[in-house]
């Protein structure tokens, strides 16, 4: 029997419906917890492995705890860490409920020819719904990728947002006695050289796919803007004038470059495609224009201009019109515009003062907010992706460091041990 049009679309929606079922029971029992002020128990069983092998066991303990690390670094979750697999038992669900935990991690590992096949899944322990069940795939060699990768799936299911699990962090180090570019895990983990210009490389950039990176080399004499991969392969010229090709800003869907260039008297902002074509000139001050950031909806960009004097942060239209000055009182360096649009973290020295600190520019409110007070210099903010921590550079410790905290200022840590200064920190989107 032939059905009718309206009943083949009413049963595709109810398998659409379904299909997505579980996303919509996470975020739900997420948004009633966190409703209440609340962060959401879970309950990590330990992660069994298919084989009874030592290596396997020693794995699946591995990722364990680089996944309750990740989830713990959101801010979002308890976590209450059991010896115990889960077997699916209802008595095991009830010892689970008594401990107060609202949800239950559970996970299978398998290594086949170097394959690391992850498993995961969440229980409501309420009423036994599988909220995800879903397998993670990547080489046992670097296992934190698919842990990493099993992360940024579980914030998802519960937030309805991306994680930032998998993010990187480009930055210069100088331990190589050049200043190379470096791309580390948010976690701080598998820190990996991927320039040897042995030259001054500087302000890098990634592109909002986080495949690529803008960055300025003096490798050939001139202040010149290069492109490359993310593994540093596939380097190309997109800005080799005479003098300052320095600073760029990537407009959020990847199509063009904000820069300093020094065409004319002055160093001032220009824009250019991503083949290296001269879009436009962006601002026209008699003083050096620089450090530019757009927002993220890309009809803004804040820069840094000491027009005024000294450095001072500015915001105009994309087409450079509409120019005016945000109320900060000094020295003001290295905006970053955070995901929703809605602040701008910046470094600021106040006169007479030897060191920067990072301060909270609220656009609603159109206050500033202080958010480090150690010693020594804390400078060039670069907000995750997720809006919620920013990673900056900090001299604290005698040389320059990478430093992570939480948007308020708190939660301040070293980001790794790592050899040399490290500075110009950016987090990938």
């Amino acid at each position: 029997m032939k059905l009718p049009k309206k009943s083949i679309l009413l049963l595709e929606f109810v398998f659409i419906s379904l299909l997505f079922m579980p996303r919509l029971g996470a975020v739900d029992v997420y948004l009633k917890l966190t409703a209440k002020g609340q962060k959401l128990n879970i309950g990590m069983a330990r992660f069994s492995a298919t084989n009874p092998d030592i290596s396997e066991a020693e794995l699946s303990r591995k990722i364990h705890d680089v996944i309750r690390n990740d989830l713990l670094f959101t801010k979002m979750f308890n976590i209450t860490t059991f010896n115990a697999a889960y077997t699916g038992k209802k008595e095991e669900l009830e010892y689970w409920k008594n401990q107060m935990v609202d949800v239950v991690l559970s996970a299978k590992i398998s290594v086949n020819k170097s394959v690391c096949s992850l498993t995961v899944n969440l229980i409501n322990v309420e009423n036994g719904e599988v909220m995800l069940d879903k397998t993670f795939k990547g080489n046992s060699g670097v296992f934190r990728d698919t842990a990493h990768n099993a992360s940024d799936e579980i914030v998802l299911r519960f937030t309805g947002q991306k994680g930032i699990a998998r993010s990187k962090i480009v930055f210069v180090n100088d331990a190589s006695k050049s200043k190379e570019l470096y791309v580390v895990d948010y976690d701080g983990y598998n820190s990996k050289k991927i320039t040897g210009d042995n030259s001054i490389n500087l302000f890098p950039k990634w592109s909002p796919d986080g495949e690529k990176i803008a960055y300025t080399t003096y490798k050939y004499g001139n202040p010149d803007l290069y492109m490359i991969n993310k593994d540093g392969t596939g380097k190309k010229a997109l800005s080799t004038f005479q003098g300052l090709n320095i600073s760029p800003a990537w407009s959020p869907d990847g199509r063009e470059l904000a820069l300093t260039m020094s065409k004319g008297k002055s160093p001032n902002l220009y824009v250019i495609n991503i083949n290296g074509e001269m879009q436009r000139k962006l601002t026209y001050s008699n003083g050096i224009d620089g450090s530019a950031c757009y927002s993220p909806n890309k009809r803004e960009i804040v820069f840094v201009s000491d027009r005024s004097g000294f450095p001072q942060l500015y915001i105009a239209d994309t087409d450079g019109t509409n120019v005016r000055r945000v109320p900060t009182e000094g020295y003001s360096d290295s905006p970053s515009w955070s995901p929703k649009g809605d602040k701008i973290v910046y470094s600021m020295r106040y006169p007479g003062e030897s060191y920067f600190n990072i301060y909270l520019y609220d656009i609603a409110t159109d206050k500033t907010i202080q958010l480090t007070t150690a010693s020594g210099s804390n400078e060039a903010p670069s907000v995750s992706l997720d809006g919620k921590f920013i990673v900056f550079s900090s001299t604290r410790n005698s040389k320059k460091e990478l430093f992570v905290m939480c948007i308020d200022g708190t939660g301040e840590h070293r980001l790794a041990e790592i050899k040399g200064n490290s500075s110009m920190p950016h987090w990938s989107q």
